[in-house]
């Protein structure tokens, strides 16, 4: 029979489970602050079988929100809610990397 208990989290080799903790956090914050855009993706169906998406791109700043972008890909449609959930990200990441450039 086999046991049930939860697996022990050992920490790499040659640091404490703290640190480990820690720099998994520290990694985490860092790409939160280089990057104050965020992107949601949702999808709508048509009709049965045809499916478009809208992104909303935010910024956040100063400890608010600010929606920078609200986009209808009506013109894009799909046969299924993956690849109109798909082509918005798609086209929102790259729309949103073009405003960190700025």
């Amino acid at each position: 029979m086999r046991s049930t208990l939860p697996q022990i989290v050992r920490p790499h080799k040659g640091s404490t489970l703290n640190q480990s903790i820690n720099q998994g956090i520290n990694r985490i914050n860092r790409s939160n602050r280089s990057n104050p855009f965020t992107v949601s993706v949702y999808p709508i169906q048509q009709e049965p079988g045809v499916w478009f998406a809208t992104y909303l791109i935010a910024e956040y700043k100063n400890g608010s929100e600010c929606i920078v972008a609200n986009v209808s890909m009506r013109h894009a449609t799909h046969g299924t809610e993956a690849q109109a959930k798909q082509a918005a990200r798609r086209a929102a990441e790259s729309v949103a990397a073009g405003l960190r450039l700025q």
